[in-house]
């Protein structure tokens, strides 16, 4: 069955460096895609958890398999990200406070340890995005510019929904700051769909 959606734009920014001046409309209906959350039925293990050839499991860190270690753990977004090379983020995270929800869209470890914040308030949201580098450079500063956030949710009343699902894509401006080999950026996106519980 078809369900309506709602879109909220508006008032995006990154914690490091407010993107000032960047308005989105609010409160948008049309109806929802079709076939946009087939990534729900698929699965992975953990990232710690590695699965051979023979059937048998291990963790990389040595430690002893227990039960819940072998439990599918079933995607929950579709995003595609060009950071680092660009791959797939399979996991949204969505928590409630108060009257504030946050998702946090992440996962690929451990290639990939980058972060998506999103924080949606009075029909407000802002992002913030975390890029995580394998080394860490003492004499650089890395700030974040956002460029574009759209979030789009498929629940009217999300403020009291079980589940939230819906369609994101922002952008930013990554700056990084090196005393001695100057300023470089890079411009990154994250989109695609998700559908989490909401706890």
């Amino acid at each position: 069955m078809k369900s309506r959606l709602l879109i909220v734009v508006a008032y995006c920014f990154s914690v490091a460096q407010p993107a000032f001046g960047q308005h989105f409309p609010v409160v948008v209906f049309k109806e929802a895609p079709e076939g946009v959350f087939s990534f729900t039925k698929k699965w992975d293990y953990k990232e710690d958890i590695i699965k051979h050839d023979d059937g048998t499991f291990e963790k990389i860190d040595g430690e002893k398999i227990e039960p819940a270690d072998t439990v599918h753990q079933y995607f929950t977004t579709n995003c595609k990200t060009n950071v680092q090379g660009g791959y797939t983020v399979k996991y949204c995270y969505a928590k409630r406070m108060g009257a504030t929800i946050r998702l946090n869209f992440s996962g690929g470890m451990p290639a990939y340890a980058n972060e998506f914040n999103f924080t949606l308030s009075n029909n407000t949201v802002n992002f913030n995005p975390r890029v995580v580098y394998p080394e860490l450079i003492m004499d650089e500063k890395i700030v974040y510019k956002v460029t574009l956030c759209q979030l789009v949710l498929y629940q009217k009343n999300y403020a009291l929904a079980t589940n939230i699902s819906g369609y994101i894509k922002a952008g930013f401006i990554e700056i990084i700051q090196n005393g001695k080999k100057g300023t470089k950026t890079n411009k990154y996106y994250l989109s695609g769909y998700f559908k989490t519980a909401l706890n």
